[in-house]
């Protein structure tokens, strides 16, 4: 089974307009070619797209599903010819860049102001993914860089990390452990907790160490991002531990951070194609990266001296 190039475009463009009229009319063609074409390719595919009541036509959850792979790689389209006209009227560089939300919401927003005050001609693309869906582009090479918390080895990607401190607690103001500058693992003991995903490298870090000194922690809610650990808190659901740069963006932000008595290193990652040649824009970035990562680190202390 192979599809041909117009019967994607048919296809997307019904999931968009979401009728044949206005399909025809995007492809400048007519209702019945359409309605042919479609016809042609489910009968390729094997299955229905659409479930037709009269004229109006409705995806099926296979439709869906499709569509999301064809809006992704009309996308990609959509960037080269943008790349494209970029090089011809700026001679403007491209950089993607793909991150872990916590980096999103936190360190890249920085990095990216830095960038373009020094670089404007740059087309910067960020993509925020979940850190398995990040390590399977990067290894497709299709970003110029991945930045993220975690460890993963794939043939043709090199990369580098970045020192940006120690994890640190952040509680509820008003809260009792708020009252207290430096936080151990049995203050914690039978206080509701704000739980990352069992998968979080860094969850299991923090498991292992209470596990270590024999303290259990009452569990709260389980979540995803930092950013939602931060709002979990900050509406008293519980306390949790979280990265530095998060942490550094939440300062005077509804919620006391506090240092933790045991030491929990952490550092960013960033990831890279070896085939592609590392260029200057690649070189600002790092160097923008690093001292942004800096700066946020000498916030989160000066905020954390305070109590």
């Amino acid at each position: 089974m192979r599809l041909n190039q117009r019967q994607i475009e048919v296809f997307n463009s019904i999931m968009i307009s979401k009728s044949v009229t206005a399909a025809a009319a995007a492809l400048g063609t007519s209702q019945p070619t359409i309605s042919r074409e479609l016809r042609e390719m489910e009968q390729r595919i094997g299955f229905d797209l659409f479930v037709r009541f009269g004229k109006r036509l409705t995806p099926t959850n296979q439709a869906l599903l499709l569509h999301e792979v064809v809006r992704r790689s009309f996308l990609g389209m959509e960037e080269i010819s943008r790349a494209a006209s970029a090089i011809r009227v700026h001679n403007a560089s491209n950089l993607r860049i793909a991150t872990i939300p916590a980096y999103a919401d936190s360190i890249i927003p920085r990095v990216a102001q830095k960038l373009l005050k020094h670089r404007p001609a740059v087309h910067l693309s960020l993509h925020s993914l979940e850190e398995v869906s990040l390590q399977h582009e990067m290894a497709t090479t299709v970003f110029d860089m991945g930045v993220t918390e975690g460890r993963f080895e794939y043939p043709g990607v090199a990369s580098q990390r970045i020192d940006v401190g120690d994890q640190v607690c952040v509680v509820p103001i008003g809260h009792r452990l708020s009252q207290k500058s430096l936080l151990e693992p049995a203050d914690f003991d039978g206080v509701p907790f704000v739980y990352f995903s069992q998968d979080d490298p860094y969850r299991r870090k923090l498991d292992d160490m209470f596990l270590a000194a024999g303290i259990s922690r009452s569990y709260a809610v389980e979540t995803t991002t930092a950013t939602s650990v931060c709002s979990m808190v900050a509406a008293g659901v519980g306390v949790s531990i979280i990265n530095p740069l998060t942490a550094a963006t939440h300062v005077d932000k509804g919620v006391v951070l506090r240092r933790l008595s045991v030491s929990v290193p952490y550092t960013l990652a960033v990831w890279r194609p070896v085939r592609r040649t590392r260029s200057t824009v690649i070189e600002r970035f790092l160097s923008v990266l690093t001292e942004a990562a800096n700066e946020m680190r000498a916030t989160l202390h000066s905020a954390l001296d305070r109590k």
